[in-house]
């Protein structure tokens, strides 16, 4: 009967061990996810308003004597509903071909279009794929931005990574991102190493994070290969 006991009380001691930090966790998961869910929706908005020069409004805001911008995000979100059409491209029947690059698109993704005077200035998508720094079991993540001839960059921007700090995860500084607009997208991208970007499309890499660079222009051109298919362009 002694034994039955210390049976009992280990397995409710076990079971007592592992509900409270499983409770925890729960608790913070539903405390935070709305938030955190908010702040990849601004983040998304405010990438492609970027990437089109479209302003929104922000505030100067001091703390301690350090200064930051916070960004409205009402405002945010009216900018970006008033000038970005989203469309689910699995709606759009493949047999409504026209002009309209937007119904040539096949099926299945979220394409982001920008139309400025009733002219299309530009088409946006997201593409994930596998990291190459340290954790290589993370995801990068990027916003990709074309001109209307569908091989002209506007822009991209990270919207998420776990490469190095310091050398990979230099890819989110503007001074990389901003080699990229303007640039040829066929025959393909190419981050080239040991010499300046001289050809209409190449970008310089990132120093001493050759694996990471490898993997963005890995990334950009098979998201491309991918939608110009999709879009039923033929290289």
């Amino acid at each position: 009967m002694n034994e039955f006991k210390i049976i009992l009380i280990r397995v409710f001691s076990i079971t007592i061990i592992t509900a409270i930090p499983c409770t925890i966790l729960l608790t913070l998961y539903f405390a935070t996810s709305a938030r955190i869910a908010e702040y990849h929706e601004i983040k998304i908005k405010r990438s492609v308003l970027d990437i089109f020069n479209i302003p929104y409004r922000t505030e100067e805001k001091q703390f301690l004597g350090f200064r930051r911008m916070k960004v409205d995000k009402e405002d945010v979100r009216t900018v970006f509903n008033n000038n970005i059409t989203r469309k689910n491209t699995s709606d759009i029947s493949s047999s409504k071909l026209s002009a309209n690059p937007m119904q040539m698109y096949k099926k299945g993704k979220e394409l982001f279009l920008y139309y400025k005077d009733g002219s299309l200035e530009g088409i946006g998508f997201i593409t994930t794929k596998l990291g190459y720094g340290f954790n290589k079991a993370a995801d990068i993540s990027l916003f990709i931005c074309v001109g209307p001839d569908l091989e002209t960059i506007k822009g991209i921007e990270v919207l998420d990574h776990t490469e190095t700090p310091g050398l990979g995860g230099r890819m989110t500084e503007d001074e990389f991102k901003r080699q990229f607009v303007g640039k040829k997208l066929r025959p393909r991208l190419s981050l080239v190493r040991g010499r300046e970007s001289v050809g209409p499309n190449e970008v310089h890499a990132i120093t001493g994070a050759s694996y990471t660079s490898k993997g963005v222009e890995n990334i950009i051109n098979e998201a491309m290969e991918t939608f110009w298919q999709e879009m039923g362009e033929k290289r």
